[in-house]
């Protein structure tokens, strides 16, 4: 949905710009589990917001169930690069 057409569009738009504070992807995992090319492949795309919103907009990823190797998958997803992390890791083993 955030890739389609539609909203394409609704991030173009200079009003929507101006209002837009922040990007939240709730239950992150799910972009480990669910974007295969298969079922969700846009998940693994998330990224090409980055340039509609600029660099001021920040991305919030949000899990609570999250292992090491899918929160490096979401890092490079989300083309965090090198911005900061502020987390909590109370283990999910």
């Amino acid at each position: 949905m955030a890739l389609s057409p539609c909203f394409d569009a609704l991030f173009k738009d200079g009003k929507f710009q101006y209002w837009l504070k922040v990007v939240i992807a709730d239950e992150a995992h799910c972009i480990d589990e669910w974007g295969d090319d298969d079922f969700h492949p846009l998940y693994h795309q998330l990224n090409q917001l980055c340039p509609f919103t600029g660099q001021e907009v920040p991305f919030l990823a949000c899990t609570a169930t999250c292992r090491m190797q899918t929160f490096n998958l979401l890092w490079d997803t989300l083309d965090y690069g090198d911005h900061s992390f502020w987390g909590i890791d109370i283990g999910c083993d």
